[in-house]
């Protein structure tokens, strides 16, 4: 394990705890550090249809909006602010491939920590969420600057195959709970809590954060927040590089899933020009109580994604620090 700077790229049910010290009023959203990017946050509900303005430059940008993204490509110039721990296993669970993972812990704090497990998107890798175009390690600091709760990032290469089990056998949603979260919780280095965890995935990884959240459960996981997740509503159409075949979609779709998020406090935004727009909405507006849902202008993209995660990154630590 070695000390890197990274190359770029509570659990009762009720409404009010899914947003609460966030999200169940807007003035305290709108002081946080993402309240520009976050034009409106609500929870979502079956008659909320309507869309924000999209802003022209993002809808070109999207004209063509998809989960596959630029497959990432290794920068090794160094991103200011908390070096990233980093190291490498063998993953049974992926089929004994070498399988990396980073993690950030926020400078100046000391002891024990609970973390965050971040999913990253289709082409991404466990650094990414750490480069020069996200910094999620840099949005953390500035909340911990602030005087809130201190917690860590934890990010592991769960590959292409979509954080669920494949028809190759390879199971990226196994190797983080079975072999990834025990790791941290042994390595004394690391200096992490697994016994309430939070998740956070964009993408693919939004896709994933919700389904690990889901296996997991209350009130072990105190929150799952994901970013512009990659929902597929028809169980007729969908891309093979999610789903090997109806049957394994059937098995690993969250539709009809909502039931399991009734205790984990969820928040979702999304752009309001983002291909999975209408899928979320469909998906969130059956979660009870309702999630706390977020949408502006904007692509799936990284612009979009670092404007949030300000908003992310407040949610999990302020439910991650509720007993």
């Amino acid at each position: 394990m070695t000390a890197t700077p990274p190359s770029p790229e509570p659990s009762d049910s009720t409404a009010a705890e899914h947003g609460s010290g966030l999200l169940s009023r807007r003035s305290a959203l709108i002081a946080g550090l993402g309240a520009a990017a976050l034009a409106g946050i609500t929870a979502c509900s079956p008659s909320e249809a309507t869309k924000p303005t999209v802003n022209e430059e993002e809808e070109n940008e999207q004209a063509q909006a998809d989960d596959v993204l630029p497959t990432e490509k290794q920068d090794n110039r160094p991103v200011p602010g908390p070096p990233l721990i980093t190291g490498t296993f063998i993953s049974n669970k992926m089929l004994g491939r070498p399988t990396k993972w980073a993690v950030a812990r926020p400078s100046g704090v000391t002891g024990k920590l609970p973390v965050v497990v971040v999913t990253h998107a289709l082409n991404t890798n466990e650094r990414t969420i750490f480069g020069r175009k996200l910094q999620m390690q840099n949005v953390l600091q500035a909340y911990v600057d602030e005087g809130n709760p201190p917690f860590a990032l934890a990010a592991v290469d769960g590959s292409t195959n979509y954080w669920h089990k494949r028809s190759n056998g390879a199971d990226a949603g196994a190797m983080v709970l079975d072999e990834f979260l025990p790791m941290l919780a042994d390595d004394p280095k690391l200096d992490l809590s697994t016994e309430r965890i939070g998740f956070y995935g964009w993408s693919m990884g939004g896709y994933g954060a919700l389904r690990l959240a889901s296996l997991v459960g209350a009130p072990r996981v105190a929150a799952v927040s994901v970013s512009s997740p990659a929902l597929w509503a028809n169980p007729q159409m969908f891309p093979p590089r999610a789903f090997d075949s109806f049957e394994d979609y059937q098995a690993n779709s969250l539709f009809g899933q909502q039931k399991a998020f009734a205790k984990i406090p969820v928040l979702i935004t999304i752009g309001s020009s983002d291909q999975f727009f209408t899928y979320t909405r469909q998906w969130a507006a059956d979660l009870h109580p309702p999630a706390a849902f977020g949408s502006a202008p904007g692509g799936h993209t990284n612009r979009y994604w670092h404007s949030v995660l300000p908003d992310h990154v407040m949610f999990l630590g302020r439910n991650l620090a509720r007993q």
